[in-house]
């Protein structure tokens, strides 16, 4: 379905009705159509492979689902893709033992360029549903495998070029279930979120290097309520995480967007003066009378009315001179 900028409905586009199962549609725009991506289940003995069709942006079906992956005899599931400027990479779980993240390149006609690419063996198939985005020189992909007992997030950056940099990351890999990921590029950090245990959402920042900044971060209150989905957006100043949240006997649609972007930060000067650390409850006590920043504790500045629990810094005057830990 096309949506107006005012959120108005404009038709529904029948994009792919062949027989069989079309489904776990991801979507990208090239700068000149939508190329979109699914599972498709119309293939002889029930495979399901992963195709590709272009749609424009008045709304033309130009292609009926060119086929990405392998077309043997796999099960090719949760596509996702990106795009770097010059063409698209496709990424998917290949189902069949030996379960892998796969991937490869489609041109702007949505046919397939190379050859697929092996992203990384897997221990499982649950929970695993790829996660792409763009950084503008390199890809990041995330996924789920098992570690022991537990379901752990790791990445993996690809070149545009197809080829594996570095060592898969561990992203999320606490004796916990992390699983139901995605991710955005800020401009200059990934973020990737996803859900911890049942009722948690939380976050990570990676650089462009795949080293991560500093360490996870909670998005959604500490209350035991069943949560799951998470997807996230970032605009010029913050992000919106939305997640499916339930409360009132139902689900519903809960979302944050008190995390602020990893902009960069001017330098920060500290004073010889530095009071010392001080525990307060409720707002902070700030000057009236003199220019203040208030300053998480990855130094990005953050709305003093707004703070949730945590360590904070104060610069007045244009330097730090003040240490606070808010408790309540």
């Amino acid at each position: 379905m096309r949506v107006t900028p005012q959120c108005d409905t404009v038709n529904s586009l029948v994009i792919a009705n062949a027989e069989g199962v079309q489904t776990d549609p991801s979507m990208v725009f090239n700068g000149e159509n939508y190329i979109v991506v699914w599972t498709d289940g119309r293939f002889p003995n029930y495979h399901y492979w992963v195709v590709a069709a272009r749609i424009t942006p008045q709304g033309a079906i130009l292609d009926t689902g060119n086929c990405v992956g392998y077309c043997t005899d796999q099960r090719e599931s949760y596509p996702d893709i990106a795009f770097d400027g010059n063409r698209c990479l496709v990424v998917w779980l290949n189902f069949y033992p030996p379960q892998t993240i796969c991937g490869r390149f489609i041109n702007n006609t949505a046919m397939p360029e190379d050859t697929v690419i092996t992203i990384s063996a897997l221990s499982t198939s649950s929970y695993v549903e790829p996660k792409i985005a763009f950084d503008g020189v390199n890809y990041l992909v995330i996924y789920v495998d098992r570690s022991g007992d537990y379901y752990n997030i790791y990445g993996q950056r690809i070149s545009p070029n197809g080829n594996l940099l570095g060592e898969r990351i561990p992203i999320a890999c606490d004796m916990i279930d992390q699983k139901s990921q995605n991710l955005v590029w800020d401009g200059h950090f990934y973020v990737v979120v996803w859900l911890e245990g049942f009722f948690h959402i939380k976050g990570q920042r990676v650089d462009a290097a795949g080293q991560l900044v500093g360490s996870s971060f909670q998005i959604s209150s500490m209350t035991s309520n069943f949560r799951n989905y998470p997807s996230i957006a970032a605009a010029d100043s913050n992000y919106l995480i939305v997640w499916s949240e339930y409360r009132n006997v139902e689900y519903d649609i809960y979302g944050n967007v008190e995390q602020l972007i990893g902009i960069e930060e001017k330098e920060i000067r500290h004073c010889s003066d530095f009071a010392p650390a001080v525990i307060v409850h409720g707002q902070l006590t700030l000057p009236y009378d003199k220019p203040y920043r208030v300053y998480n504790i990855l130094g990005r500045e953050v709305n003093p009315l707004t703070l949730v629990p945590g360590i904070y810094f104060i610069e007045i005057d244009g330097c730090i001179r003040q240490k606070v830990v808010k408790i309540h």
